[in-house]
């Protein structure tokens, strides 16, 4: 007798390995955490530098976010990054709506120092600016006195 299969006989099958198969692309969630992040991140720069572009990258972050985490959350995939695009869009958020209500409530002092500012020809109407318009600054913000006299790169 011999051990190799007859017709309609099956004979030891070997199996080949499989290949290993590509990686998936990125799901909706899993795209939507890092460009969360990068908002919030492009939001805290610019709110410092040029405020209206970080009030709405700001903006961004948190709604980019907050989809990526829903859409995430219904098809039980990962939203990296989202969560950090969130808080750091409040974070910008919360920094652009308080420099807001600064200068709502400083614009008048703001706007007088720089009008006089920009209207002295010498030194010394400068300096007469700065003793006028420093003071009253310092006593809005319940700074102590001479505190922007000792800071001065921003005047």
């Amino acid at each position: 007798m011999s051990d190799a299969p007859g017709p309609g006989q099956a004979g030891p099958q070997t199996q080949l390995p499989e290949a290993p198969r590509p990686p998936l692309p990125p799901t909706a969630p899993e795209r939507g955490g890092p460009r969360a992040r990068l908002l919030g991140i492009a939001g805290l720069v610019l709110t410092v530098l040029f405020l209206p572009a970080g009030l709405v990258l700001s903006i961004a972050a948190v709604v980019t976010g907050v989809r990526s985490r829903k859409r995430a959350r219904r098809v039980l995939a990962p939203a990296p990054g989202a969560v950090a695009g969130v808080v750091m869009g409040t974070i910008g958020l919360v920094v652009c709506l308080s420099q807001i209500g600064l200068y709502a409530v400083m614009w008048d002092d703001f706007n007088g120092y720089v009008k006089c500012r920009e209207s002295a020809l010498t030194f010394d109407d400068k300096k007469t600016c700065q003793d006028q318009w420093l003071p009253r600054i310092e006593r809005r913000l319940h700074l102590p006195k001479d505190s922007l006299r000792q800071h001065p790169s921003w005047y």
